[in-house]
């Protein structure tokens, strides 16, 4: 009678061999296993860790930080000082580019007229762009005076109602720290250039839901903006509007934000359908 004795080093080899195929599997379909670690990160940045991707998505830790380090290389995506990993540079720029694609332009462009003509004023959308917030849409009312931005154009974050809006939405450290790096924060006579003051009035624009330009934008002029939150409650636009302060005071804008608010509803599903 023989008996088989299975050896410490053909136990390695074979769980060696299994590493390998597990490996050899995970990565098969590299490109689809790229984009599912770029969606995983646009999708849920606070959870997007080398560590928490390679047990979400099954993909061993070699080939995660390999392909996280050649995305972060091409700026795809970016890495942040907490270890997490945010959507980069050229990813941002692609969806921007990407926008005047969408299938559902006409029906946004729809919403937006119907707005501008409640309000008889021009509406206005932005969406977040990195740290900056850019100029996406307009319909503009038949009023001589208007604010000329090109689409793609940044907007100030400090002192239009949208920048609050896109503010507010961040953690109080990071919008702080933006607003501190602004360089020229005095904009109208009513600008806010004080850090605790601009503090508590993102404190007054979370209570509130949205954002009033009292005059801090332009002199004699002023606006409103309200959030457009995504499926997964990150902010995903702005719908803005302004007026001269001979046409319309701050109190009827007030009034006009429930308006701006059933509008943004519309252009969610409608940008999400996009």
């Amino acid at each position: 009678m023989r008996i088989k004795v299975k050896c410490g080093h053909d136990t390695h080899e074979r769980l060696d061999e299994g590493k390998k195929l597990k490996e050899k599997k995970n990565t098969r379909n590299s490109p689809r296993r790229i984009l599912e670690i770029v969606e995983a990160i646009c999708l849920n940045p606070e959870a997007a860790t080398a560590a928490r991707l390679s047990q979400t998505l099954e993909i061993p830790a070699p080939t995660i930080y390999r392909w996280l380090d050649a995305l972060s290389e091409e700026r795809f995506i970016a890495p942040t000082a907490s270890g997490h990993y945010v959507p980069g540079e050229r990813f941002r720029d692609l969806i921007l580019n990407s926008l005047q694609y969408e299938p559902s332009v006409t029906e946004r462009r729809s919403i937006l007229r119907d707005l501008s003509e409640q309000l008889n004023e021009t509406v206005s959308l932005s969406i977040p762009h990195g740290t900056k917030l850019i100029y996406f849409d307009r319909l503009e009312s038949h009023w001589p005076f208007q604010v000329n931005l090109k689409v793609g154009a940044p907007l100030p974050l400090h002192c239009c109602a949208s920048g609050k809006v896109y503010l507010s939405t961040m953690k109080p450290k990071a919008a702080l720290g933006i607003f501190d790096r602004i360089q020229e924060k005095k904009s109208a006579r009513n600008t806010i250039t004080s850090t605790s003051a601009f503090e508590e009035e993102l404190e007054r624009v979370r209570k509130a839901g949205y954002a009033i330009d009292r005059g801090e934008w332009f002199d004699d002029m002023v606006g409103a903006a309200v959030p457009i939150y995504g499926n997964s409650g990150s902010l995903i636009a702005c719908l803005s509007t302004h007026a001269l302060t001979t046409r319309k005071s701050i109190a009827v804008l007030e009034q006009e934000v429930q308006l701006m608010q059933v509008a943004a509803d519309k252009l969610k599903a409608c940008l999400m359908e996009g």
